[in-house]
């Protein structure tokens, strides 16, 4: 999947056009919005991923069947037409659970779109058969509590008809509901007008995908104007997953016990997500969340995977694994314990996560995997293993995006291109070079040439200081 997004007056970008490819390299000096616009498409990508239909018709289905199935066992001696109209309706509720699961739970949009009518006959017969129990239970008082039930079931029946009927009203609020927090989350700010460019705060805040559409965000307002097919390939992929530095892996437990507690007080997790920031960023508890999925993997990802996995293993002497209490450890080949993820290398980590979200099926085909910094921590050899790793990803059908500032890192993917057709280099990578105040340049140039101007942007500070005091 190869295009073009253009981003303006988005915090430091004021007008960047980035190619994407299977392999995404955005480079540029300190400041120059570079990690911005990754976590920015990371966001949207994460966003769009999400399966908002099923979800929701899911929630009012698991309602609708709550309140019939409890409401009938606590009814006592009921009559034998109300256990009979009670089992058609169970049959019923069943014959439903398996259609969503089969016309929404496995598609895309598109697919939702056209397999609505299948689930509606089925809600349609259900609402009649829940009219019939209401009937047979009203002006019976020791059915009072059961026609309660019945009847909040009945209202739960007509928002479930028009969710399926108008999966696209579905869509259309849970994305500006969800990206509109997620941005939040994820850059930590209480307003989306922080994230307008300081230059730019009387401007909107533009992105425009190619072949996707457009989304613009005045103040706290997001318009969405996008595609139905090209929505259906962004919820086709398998992950999206945002890597940044290894301190949150290390600080993990905290960070999640931070959560859990947020959880379990709905109102102060209310209050927090109106006026408070946890300092995390959602998209760490996202990639916990996956991790915490055991996503199976057919023999050809899993021999794939495999290949990665050995790889970087040998490279650390050692792999990360998870125990059964959902722990990190390193695995080190010269002794038989389990070494606390404290107690390893910064680099151990950061190298390390790659190799167990791989062995997980985390990061797999269909994958688009965003990781800002890579080199952070890590000896300039075991940047090449990382690089070479990342390159071995995309081209097995995973989208690697990587935010660098690193001549290293961009030096072993030049040398991964001298064994490679120019051919190959312009369908295979996208190289992106911001300048400092936040615009895309040397947007003409081929992957190599664009290679060597950050190499030269990257190399000047080192040779100005050469030139300062001699070699």
């Amino acid at each position: 999947m190869k295009f073009q997004v253009e981003v303006k007056n988005f915090g430091k970008i004021k007008d960047a056009r980035v190619d994407l490819a299977p392999f995404t390299v955005i480079s540029g000096t300190n400041s120059s919005g570079k990690s911005f616009l990754s976590k920015a498409l990371y966001t949207f990508f994460s966003t769009i991923n999400k399966d908002y239909v099923t979800t929701e018709v899911k929630k009012l289905f698991n309602s609708i069947y709550s309140l019939s199935h409890y409401g009938f066992h606590v009814t006592r001696e009921p009559s034998s037409r109300i256990r009979e109209i009670y089992v058609a309706l169970e049959e019923q509720l069943q014959a439903l659970d398996e259609s969503i699961n089969s016309n929404f739970g496995r598609a895309t949009f598109l697919e939702q779109h056209a397999n609505n009518l299948n689930i509606a006959s089925k809600v349609d017969l259900i609402e009649d058969t829940i009219q019939d129990l209401q009937q047979e239970l009203k002006n019976k008082k020791k059915y009072s509590e059961y026609l309660e039930r019945v009847t909040l079931s009945l209202k739960q029946i007509k928002t479930l008809k028009e969710a399926v009927k108008s999966p696209a009203k579905i869509l259309s609020r849970k994305l500006d509901e969800e990206f509109k927090n997620n941005l939040k989350e994820n850059f930590q700010v209480l307003s989306l007008v922080d994230l307008i460019s300081n230059e730019s705060k009387d401007k909107l805040i533009e992105f425009n995908i190619e072949g996707l559409g457009e989304i613009t965000i005045d103040k706290e307002a997001i318009d969405f104007n996008l595609k139905t097919d090209a929505i259906s390939e962004f919820q086709s992929l398998h992950n999206v997953v945002f890597v940044e530095s290894p301190i949150y892996w290390k600080l993990r437990k905290p960070l999640m016990e931070i959560q859990r507690r947020a959880r379990g007080n709905s109102l102060f997790a209310f209050k927090q997500h109106q006026s408070e920031l946890t300092g995390v960023p959602k998209f760490f508890y996202d990639l916990m969340e996956l991790l915490s999925l055991d996503i199976k993997a057919d023999d050809e990802a899993s021999n794939f995977s495999n290949l990665i996995h050995d790889k970087i293993n040998e490279t650390l002497s050692g792999e990360l694994i998870i125990s059964d209490t959902g722990e990190i450890y390193f695995k080190d080949k010269g002794c038989s314990k389990n070494i606390n993820l404290n107690l390893t290398a910064t680099g151990v980590t950061n190298l390390g996560i790659i190799g167990l979200l791989v062995k997980k099926n985390i990061i797999a085909k269909g994958s688009y995997v965003f990781i800002d910094e890579p080199e952070v921590n890590l000896h300039p050899a075991w940047q090449k293993v990382m690089i070479e790793s990342l390159y071995d990803l995309s081209t097995n059908g995973i989208n690697v995006v990587i935010a660098t500032h690193s001549i290293d890192m961009i030096k072993y993917i030049e040398n991964i291109m001298q064994d490679l057709s120019d051919d190959q280099i312009n369908k295979h990578f996208a190289i992106n070079r911001l300048s400092n105040d936040g615009v895309s340049i040397s947007e003409n140039l081929t992957p190599k040439e664009a290679l060597l101007k950050i190499k030269d942007d990257l190399g000047e500070s080192f040779y100005n200081m050469v030139l300062e005091s001699g070699w």
